[in-house]
């Protein structure tokens, strides 16, 4: 319709200069006559535009009429086109449903890409938003040289006190803080909710306003503890104070604090953090103490935690304040860390550092670091599988030519110009195009949510919308536009060039010629060829993806995730204090182990496999560091039978017992990797560390198995496990209670939950797990990529075995005089097969040869989702290889098997 448009609007403005040229030269015609008979030139122009006074009425006429020609021509192709395709509802329904799988699958991964990677969030004025580094993971320790994206409150502070290039900076907490809410006028049960920690400028940078209330002010965050409030989020005021507008000012007990609620944030407003949990409300970060329950992170030399988001100068440039932003931050760590007695090394390092700036219109986001390949990835199989389906339509419109042949001959005889004709293909195929692009945003608005709820794991609350925007309406628009070009342009141009000798003949069939065979349609052989090669690279692409995900499932994870549950707990939540926590542990162990079905319980301070990391600088006595070499190894808190209800293999020593007390001499179980680091000579047993940050020398007693502490793809780490009792203060928490149960853990839930609350049923369960899901969760983007890739790998070869099947039908039915002569000849049935067969074979051959360097170019741009093979990997070539020659032949067999019933009798009556 766009090409239409401008071909009409060119052919518009030549009509224009024509009429002016024409005008023109009987204007100075009159003139000249007049001039003739004696009239002054001056008169003779007068009167010569008196006499064409209506001549822009009569170009205005002209153009009417051919605008209203055009659009009558335009109509009458739609027409023409819907009766064509009424006529033959079967093959309608079949491109219609084909370009609604391809537009549709782009539409929906697309509008995930456009929440995940594109929009910005409902802001003010998002573009002048920068966020200070990329802050799309855990962050980077302020220890190390670097980029860092997460930073120190005193940094803040520093920066905020000095706006030399930015207009206002916030900060927020780089990670959601749950609470425990209690409402402030009753005695009602505890719950749970997501809080942010913001800073007292966080929504005036933003320039975000409440729809009732007001927002958390600078004058809330100036002191520590001193500003009790909270703007709650509108899903949060709906779901919770049924969109009571008398909230504002009503007390709420979060975490044993008496809160008042002093806004409510507008729709759709998530923050700035993107994530599967988005905030229900939003603390100051000065309430830091009472909302987390921990001690303050504020003060001097405090740790990294911080992100910080800000809003640059109109007449500041982003090279200027990074610049700005590197020497504030340099200044700030030789501050902190001793100014003038700092070593020549550690300076060095510190030069290192800066802080990179990126726009941040689009929020930060973790999911965005981890799903940002996968859709880049999806986006290539979805577009490949719409080109294999506009070559299937295109090879179809090829075919149906010749059964127009003799409409198009008699249409160009009668004089229609080619033009004429290229447009009624182009107006058939693009109506098929937007017809499939509309049931193919019905199809996309139920994927969206599917993989909405996948990425998200299922939350009920989540910031992204699957309804499309108008990016995603024009995104569809677009491709709908060119796939109808795209598998359009083959039948027009082909209509465009067709010979009008044998349409004409009375009695002729379609088209001369063997098809395929004879060479007549070279471009149903490329295309052919198009399909099987893009198939091919689907097909080895998913297969790659497939074996990734069953190798990073297979490889050892250093523990048994089988039959074991894994219970998240804050006991801060429900007010215990340090020196309370031994004895709770011991009464919770004992209580819960003796449970029917239940085979070992245990705690520990971090959950395997979850993504969360103690890390620490770890020295070994006898070790002689290398410059430079860094010494941080993981660190987890355990309870007694943490291996055994890990599943962690023990391989040398003993590890953690009763016996290991906080009177006892301090020892700790270190993995095979750390050993191997820090007692090259196998003397790790006996020997003793002394950890950043934990008093104490601690004496090695135990080696066990390396494993997976963090992801699924981490290369083996050191790590130490401390035991629980030994420890003190904020150490002492422990947030995982692992339970291996003797069967189907889930068949426990129920016992385990009255079990815990017959303890204390103030304790808050976060989440209730198994193993087995937390790593599989730990592969979820993986596991995206493998199960899209291969349905849409085998949704390609679907449709490349349909057009196979299509083409070469119609191929026989062509030819069938051809074959009945044949078999009138004496031709055996076998042959006739293997004469039909053979051009089946030729084109696949051809389709693999081009397929297996494509497969090898396109594999490389997917390295790095691979885990466990190489890029070319001989035995998935070798099994898609093998997918696409016997399902392919069986597409070519069904009509070459046809061919050998043709009756020769019948067959020569075309004759």
């Amino acid at each position: 319709m766009i090409w239409l448009r401008l071909r009409a609007l060119f052919m518009r403005r030549q009509l224009d200069r024509d009429l002016e040229e024409e005008l023109s030269f009987h204007l100075a015609l009159r003139e000249a006559r007049h001039a003739e008979c004696g009239v002054a030139a001056a008169d003779a122009r007068a009167v010569a535009r008196r006499e064409f006074g209506n001549v822009a009425e009569f170009k205005e006429a002209c153009r009417d009429m051919w605008t209203f020609v055009s659009l009558e021509s335009l109509w009458q192709d739609l027409r023409f086109a819907m009766r064509t395709f009424r006529k033959e509802p079967g093959f309608t329904a079949m491109a219609i449903l084909s370009l609604a799988l391809g537009i549709g699958a782009n539409s929906a991964v697309f509008t995930l890409t456009n929440d995940l990677l594109l929009k910005a969030i409902p802001v003010q004025d998002p573009r002048h938003l920068v966020s200070l580094g990329k802050a799309e993971g855990a962050g980077v320790l302020g220890g190390l040289s670097g980029s860092l994206d997460i930073f120190p409150y005193e940094l803040y502070k520093q920066i905020e006190n000095r706006r030399d290039v930015f207009e206002g900076v916030c900060a927020f907490g780089s990670f959601p803080v749950v609470v425990g809410v209690r409402p402030g006028d009753s005695a009602g049960p505890v719950g749970q909710a997501t809080s942010a920690l913001v800073s007292g400028d966080f929504f005036k940078v933003l320039g975000v306003k409440t729809v009732l209330g007001r927002t958390i002010e600078s004058a809330d965050a100036d002191a520590p503890g001193r500003q009790p409030v909270a703007v709650i989020s509108y899903d949060y005021w709906r779901q919770n104070y049924y969109a009571d507008p008398a909230v504002i000012g009503r007390p709420m007990v979060l975490n044993g604090t008496l809160f008042t609620v002093i806004g409510v944030a507008p729709p759709k407003f998530y923050g700035v953090a993107l994530d599967a949990q988005p905030p229900d409300m939003w603390l100051p970060v000065t309430m830091q103490e009472q909302a987390m329950l921990r001690p303050t992170l504020l003060g001097q030399n405090g740790p990294y935690w911080l992100h910080m988001m800000a809003r640059l100068r109109p007449q500041v440039s982003m090279t200027q304040a990074r610049e700005w932003l590197k020497l504030e931050l340099r200044r700030y760590m030789i501050d902190s860390e001793g100014g003038t007695t700092l070593s020549a090394d550690r300076r060095r390092e510190i030069q290192r550092s800066f802080i990179e700036l990126v726009p941040g219109g689009r929020g930060v986001s973790y999911l965005r670091g981890q799903y940002e390949e996968p859709l880049r990835i999806l986006m290539g199989i979805v577009g490949l599988v719409l080109l294999i389906a506009c070559a299937n339509l295109a090879n179809f419109f090829l075919a149906k030519m010749a059964t127009r042949e003799k409409e198009i001959s008699t249409r160009l005889a009668l004089g229609a110009g080619a033009y004429r004709i290229v447009r009624q293909m182009l107006t058939e195929t693009l109506l098929l195009s937007f017809s499939g692009g509309a049931v193919g945003l019905l199809l996309a608005a139920w994927g969206t949510r599917a993989l909405i709820r996948f990425v998200v794991e299922g939350a009920a609350r989540t910031p992204f919308d699957p309804n499309p925007d108008l990016r995603v309406l024009v995104f569809t628009f677009g491709v709908s536009l060119l796939t109808g070009l795209l598998f359009g342009v083959a039948p027009a141009w082909r209509a465009r060039r067709m010979n009008l000798a044998p349409g004409l003949k009375a009695g002729s069939r379609s088209v001369s010629g063997d098809g395929i065979r004879s060479g007549r349609f070279p471009l149903s052989k490329v295309l052919l060829t198009t399909q099987v090669a893009l198939s091919m690279v689907l097909l080895v692409g998913a297969g790659l993806f497939v074996r990734t995900l069953r190798n990073l499932d297979k490889q050892s994870f250093g523990f048994d995730r089988v039959n074991v549950l894994e219970v998240d707990l804050d006991l801060r939540l429900a007010g215990y204090k340090p020196e309370q926590l031994i004895g709770l542990y011991e009464r919770m162990l004992g209580n819960l182990n003796a449970l029917p079905g239940i085979r070992s319980v245990s705690l520990s301070g971090v959950p395997p496999i979850s993504g969360g990391k103690w890390s620490l600088t770890v020295f070994a006595r006898g070790h002689v560091p290398q410059p430079h070499e860094d010494l941080s190894s993981s660190i987890n808190s355990v309870a007694p039978r943490y291996f055994e209800t890990s599943g962690t293999p023990l391989l040398a020593g003993r590890a953690m017992g009763s016996q290991d007390t906080a009177g006892s001499t301090q020892v700790v179980v270190v993995n095979q990797t750390l050993a191997n680091r820090f007692f090259p000579h196998g003397d790790a047993l006996g020997g003793h560390l002394t950890i950043d940050n934990v008093k104490g020398d601690w004496e090695v007693v135990g080696i066990v198995a390396s494993g997976k502490y963090n992801t699924a793809r981490e290369t083996p780490q050191s790590m130490v496990f401390l035991p629980l009792p030994q420890l003190s203060g904020e150490d002492l928490y422990a947030n995982c209670l692992l339970v291996r149960t003797s069967g189907d853990p889930l068949r426990v839930i129920g016992e385990f939950r009255e079990a815990l609350a017959r303890i204390d049923r103030n304790i808050p369960v976060l989440r209730v797990t198994t193993l087995s899901e937390q790593v599989d969760r730990s592969m979820a983007h993986e596991e995206l990529v493998s199960r899209l890739s291969i349905f849409f790998a085998l949704l390609a070869l679907l449709l490349a075995c349909i057009g196979l099947y299509g083409v070469m039908s119609y191929n026989v039915v062509r030819r069938a005089n051809e074959i009945g002569i044949r078999m009138a000849l004496g031709a055996q049935a076998n042959g006739v097969l293997w004469l039909v067969l053979r051009e089946t074979l030729v084109l696949l051959a051809l389709g693999i040869a081009v397929g297996v360097p494509a497969t090898l170019a396109a594999t490389r741009l997917v390295r790095s989702q691979l885990f466990g093979l190489s890029s070319f990997d001989p035995a998935t070539v070798a099994i898609a290889t093998l997918a696409i020659l016997l399902v392919t032949a069986i597409a070519g067999y069904l009509p070459a098997r046809r061919a050998t019933r043709v009756d020769p009798l019948v067959a020569l009556r075309y004759e």
